[in-house]
């Protein structure tokens, strides 16, 4: 099916909400394409009260009216709205539906000793109802440790909202969620495509905590009266989106073929595959991989890793002791040392936690020479995706022959080509803006309904080609690379 033909430009906004900052991206569609121009960009991080890391909503809901009310004045009509986030962090509200507290991040340690307290057993449980991993940070964890450790707050608590939820809340006064969200959670059956009841009902969750769940295009609320009124706009609908941004993310994967392996590449890179139907058995589990829900029924087989965030931490550190280095000269000065460096796992717990990642990186390498170290990022990030493509052509029984690079990270030239190098694949990059994209293209579903994930990607495809590109593997020392291989899965104990 082609996309129709519009007499007419319509308008969208994005909210896209990330763990280093948050934005409003406007989308302009005229019937071929859509013209995407960030509107607003605000940084985000989370802040320590009471031994505890939170998020600021309210600052970040005052940034997104904000960012209507500009996107507003550019345009003088908004059509749909649509709300992107990172997974798993959720707050609670009261029986009032006023914040308990700001909501907690996830990576405070609540759900550690949750996690650790279950044994095989309980654990093999929760990932055959849910068809996520078992991971301390995991919704559910965070929430029985907020039972255990902060149980004022659990007490007080009527209703459970996502990130996303929570701020379309706050602007339509509507409580729901939406597939891809609530399967970051641990408290859905990616299988049932509902809440997982055994999970709620062996840990003592009252169901009436979760919201109901929305399809996608479907409008979720409208802007209340008092908000339009207060930031001069029209009363826009608010359109269910796949608000976890990975699922975005893949959403504007710009191509139609299917079955194609993706890196959605940030704060962290999930590595997957786009599939239609989940893959619960031993070897998925073995591999530690996960299935989230997707955009429409699809599912999206992926696994979670620490991403950019290594070079965020080490940037912001530089940044403190007197370096100030942009991304090319960061990349510039990892090339420098080539790939013979002491490697890291990514995913090692001291840095799931920390709050130095020099001294971390220091400790895990034996260096203390911050080019190694970076260099080390660099070359331990796509080792890990080699090793993650493997596993995952060993639990889908397919072979993937090329990359999909999108988000952010897919901006830094240097870690792509080690990508294609060491994977030996060829690699695509682009979208930069692939969640508020795959967001904004999801909306224009709610003004068609005809509009099949096809039609949706051959609009991402039309409007991105200029920012795309194409990275072909250089022929790299193969020794070197089988050693380095070798000590990663030693350093990851693989």
């Amino acid at each position: 099916m082609s996309v129709p033909k519009r007499t007419e430009k319509s308008y969208h906004v994005a909210f896209d909400c990330g763990n280093s900052s948050f934005r409003t991206v406007l989308g302009i569609y005229d019937g071929e394409s859509l013209k995407v121009e960030v509107i607003d960009q605000i940084p985000n991080d989370p802040v320590e009260v009471g031994g505890y890391l939170h998020w600021d909503i309210i600052r970040i809901f005052s940034g997104l009216k904000a960012g209507l009310q500009k996107a507003h004045a550019r345009t003088g009509r908004i059509d749909t709205v649509g709300v992107t986030t990172w997974g798993i962090d959720f707050a609670l509200l009261d029986e009032h539906d006023e914040l308990v507290a700001d909501p907690l991040c996830y990576r405070n340690t609540l759900g550690v000793e949750v996690l650790d307290g279950l044994d095989e057993q309980q654990r093999l449980f929760n990932w055959e109802h849910s068809g996520i991993q078992n991971h301390p940070m995991n919704s559910l964890y965070q929430l029985l440790g907020i039972r255990d450790k902060l149980p004022a707050r659990y007490r007080a608590a009527r209703s459970l909202l996502f990130i996303p939820d929570l701020l379309i809340f706050l602007f339509t006064g509507v409580k729901a969620t939406e597939r891809s969200i609530a399967s970051t959670s641990q408290l859905y059956n990616v299988m049932k495509d509902s809440y997982s009841d055994e999970i709620l009902e062996r840990y003592d969750i009252s169901p009436g905590l979760l919201s109901p769940i929305v399809e996608h295009g479907k409008c979720v609320g409208v802007l209340t009266e008092s908000l339009a009124q207060e930031l001069g706009v029209n009363p826009c609908p608010f359109i269910c989106t796949p608000s976890h941004d990975t699922a975005s993310a893949v959403t504007a994967m710009p191509s139609t073929e299917a079955d194609q392996l993706f890196i959605s590449s940030g704060t962290w890179s999930l590595v997957g595959a786009e599939l239609t139907y989940p893959i619960i058995s031993p070897s998925a589990a073995d591999c530690r991989f996960a299935n989230e829900a997707g955009v429409h029924d699809t599912t999206t087989l992926l696994k979670n890793s620490t991403g950019l965030y290594l070079l965020q931490e080490m940037k912001k550190y530089l940044k403190s002791s007197g370096l100030h280095m942009s991304w090319d000269e960061i990349s510039d000065a990892a090339k420098s040392k080539g790939m013979d460096v002491p490697l890291i796992d990514p995913n090692h717990p001291e840095i799931f936690s920390t709050r130095d990642m020099f001294a971390t990186l220091s400790r895990l390498t034996g260096s203390d020479d911050y080019e190694i170290l970076l260099a080390s990022c660099y070359v331990s990030l796509a080792l890990c995706y080699q090793k993650t493509i493997e596993d995952l052509q060993q639990v889908t029984l397919k072979e993937f022959s090329e990359i999909y690079i999108i988000g952010g990270g897919c901006r830094d030239a240097y870690v792509n080509q080690l990508t294609a190098d060491i994977t030996g694949r060829r690699v695509h990059t682009g979208p930069v803006e692939a969640a508020s994209i795959g967001n904004l293209a999801l909306q224009l579903t709610y003004l068609d309904p005809s509009l099949s994930l096809t039609d949706i990607r051959e609009v991402v495809i039309r409007s991105t080609g200029q920012e795309r590109d194409l990275y072909l593997p250089n022929r790299i020392d193969q020794d070197l690379l089988k050693r380095k291989l070798s000590e990663f899965a030693h350093v990851t104990h693989g």
